[in-house]
C-alpha cells in the first residue's frame, strides 16, 4: 500500500544538482554567498542600551545644574527673586489684655539679651537706635556673652553666671529683688554688669509696653541643645529656656507685647579658630538655621510675635558689610536690625478683640 512505503531521500545523481550544491557548499571559504541568518531584534539588548542611555543624559543634566551659568562680571541681574521669604509672624495684642491700663501716651520697649545690645551701649548701640527710630524709652538690659538656655536646670551656686541668663534675668523682675544679681554682677571685671543690673533696678514695670528678646548665636556657638524633644520647657535648651520665660512674662504681665528676634546668619568657630558655614556646620545639635526654625516655632506655639532676622536682615550673602566678625555686628549691622524693629514697631501694631472674633 501506498502509504505504507517508505520515504526515499532522493540521492543526488544529477549531475547539474551537485555542481550546484557543490558550488554553493565551495562559498565556504570564500565567504561571499554564505546564506546569512534572519536579522532577530533582541529586546534585552535594546533595554539596558535604553536604560544606560537614560542615565548617562540625567547624569549630564544633573552636573549641568549644579554648576549653574557663570554670569559676567557687568551683568546686571536683579537678584530679589531670588530672596529666601524671611519666617516673620506677626500677632497682633488682644484688646482684652488692655482692659483697665491706662495709656501714658509714651511707648515704652525693654530689651532682654546678649552682645547685640551690650556691645554698645552708647549713641550707635541698637538699643539706642531703636529709641531714636521709634521715639520710644527703651532699657537695655542686655548681659555680654549671656545666653537664652541655662547651665544647669536648677540653680547651682556654683555657677553664678547663670544669673545673667534669659530665665534668671526675667526671674528677678517678677521678684522685684535684684541683690542677688546686684552682688554677682560687681564681682565680674566687666563693669557692663553691674551698669545693666543698675538699669534694671530703673524700669517701672507698669509702664513697658513691649519686651524685646534678642540672642545671637551664643547658644549654637556654645553646643547648647536647640530643643528637648521630650521636655519642651527644659530651660537648659535654646528654646526650652525660651518658652518658659516667655510664659512667665505672659502670665506676670499679660499687656505687654512681646517681640523675639531671631539671631541673624553667623559662622561657627572651632578650638583652633577656624571659620565655617553656620547653615551647613552642625556642632552637635543641628546647624545654627535649624536653631531658628526651633525659635520660630517655639514663639509661635507661646502665642508671641517673631522676627526673622537670619534670611530677614543679615544674611549669608550680605553679612560681610554687617558684621565685625564671625557672629558680632559692626555699626551698620546694629542700624540694620534697629530698622526691621521699628519698621515693625511704627507700621505694623495691631490689635485684636478675641471675643469679637469667636463670636
Amino acid at each position: 500500500m501506498a502509504n505504507n512505503e517508505p520515504i526515499n531521500h532522493k540521492p543526488i545523481n544529477s549531475e547539474n544538482e551537485a555542481e550546484t550544491l557543490s558550488e554553493g557548499n565551495g562559498s565556504l571559504s570564500e565567504g561571499n554567498n554564505t546564506p546569512k541568518p534572519p536579522f532577530r531584534i533582541n529586546l534585552h539588548v535594546i533595554l539596558i542600551v535604553a536604560i544606560v542611555l537614560i542615565a548617562v543624559i540625567s547624569v549630564y543634566r544633573l552636573v549641568k545644574w549644579n554648576q549653574g551659568t557663570v554670569l559676567e562680571d557687568n551683568t546686571d541681574v536683579d537678584t530679589s527673586q531670588f530672596d529666601v521669604e524671611a519666617l516673620d509672624m506677626i500677632i497682633p495684642m488682644d484688646t482684652s489684655l488692655l482692659e483697665g491700663r491706662e495709656d501714658d501716651g509714651q511707648t515704652t520697649i525693654l530689651c532682654f539679651g546678649n552682645n547685640p545690645f551690650s556691645d554698645d551701649r552708647g549713641d550707635t548701640g541698637l538699643a539706642a537706635q531703636i529709641a531714636q527710630k521709634t521715639d520710644a524709652v527703651v532699657y537695655d538690659c542686655a548681659f555680654p556673652d549671656s545666653s537664652m538656655a541655662c547651665k544647669y536646670p536648677v540653680y547651682n551656686p556654683e555657677y553664678t553666671r547663670d544669673h545673667f541668663n534669659f530665665y534668671y534675668v526675667v526671674e528677678c523682675f517678677r521678684n522685684n529683688d535684684f541683690t542677688a544679681i546686684s552682688s554677682i554682677a560687681n564681682d565680674e571685671p566687666d563693669p557692663r554688669y553691674a551698669e545693666t543690673v543698675e538699669v534694671m533696678k530703673t524700669v517701672d514695670m507698669d509702664k513697658v509696653d513691649i519686651i524685646v528678646i534678642m540672642y545671637d548665636s551664643t547658644d549654637y556657638n556654645m553646643g547648647t541643645p536647640s530643643d528637648n524633644p521630650d521636655n519642651p520647657y527644659d530651660v537648659t535648651a535654646f528654646t526650652g529656656g525660651l518658652r518658659v520665660t516667655v510664659e512667665n512674662i505672659k502670665n506676670t504681665w499679660p499687656y505687654i507685647r512681646i517681640f523675639v528676634m531671631s539671631p541673624t546668619y553667623a559662622q561657627a568657630i572651632d578650638e583652633d579658630g577656624n571659620l565655617s558655614n553656620g547653615t551647613t556646620t552642625d556642632l552637635g545639635n543641628g546647624t545654627l538655621n535649624h536653631y531658628l526654625v526651633k525659635e520660630v516655632d517655639a514663639a509661635i506655639d507661646s502665642g508671641v510675635s517673631i522676627i526673622d532676622n537670619y534670611y530677614g536682615t543679615i544674611n549669608e550673602d550680605n553679612y560681610k558689610k554687617y558684621m565685625k566678625d564671625h557672629m558680632r555686628y559692626n555699626d551698620a549691622g546694629r542700624e540694620l536690625l534697629a530698622d526691621r524693629l521699628a519698621d515693625i514697631i511704627n507700621n505694623r501694631l495691631t490689635t485684636v478683640n478675641s471675643t469679637t472674633a469667636t463670636q
